[in-house]
């Protein structure tokens, strides 16, 4: 299981954190043959909580929760900028408290989804 704990102001005094988790939970067969890597995920708040189970790899791809959680981070990167923008194909990729958080942690969202021999 891969742990972040992700910690912003939201402009105000209070330092707010948030836990976001990624663990792999199996593997489907993919029609075409071979598997796709499942992955769970929750991101918890001080107020709430929000758990998935919509992430899956490519076909024969081997177990990497650190990709994985790249992925959700970039996922939710391109919801809080959808936001931004006055909303757009992304803006409904998760519930609307979790697009709010993700607008309001979004430079930290983006920086986590980066590819860390990237950086």
């Amino acid at each position: 299981m891969k742990e972040f704990t992700i910690t912003s102001n939201g402009g105000t005094q209070w330092e707010e954190r948030a836990v976001v988790t990624v663990e792999h939970d199996g593997a489907d067969r993919d029609p075409l043959g071979g598997y796709r890597q499942r992955y769970r995920y929750s991101i918890v708040t001080p107020d709430w909580r929000y758990d998935g189970n919509d992430l899956h790899s490519g076909v024969t791809d081997s177990v990497d929760e650190s990709e994985m959680a790249r992925a959700l981070f970039s996922f939710l990167s391109a919801c809080a900028e959808s936001r931004q923008y006055g909303g757009g194909e992304n803006s409904d990729l998760f519930p609307e408290h979790v697009g709010a958080w993700a607008e309001s942690v979004s430079d930290e969202l983006s920086l986590l989804s980066a590819d860390e021999a990237e950086l």
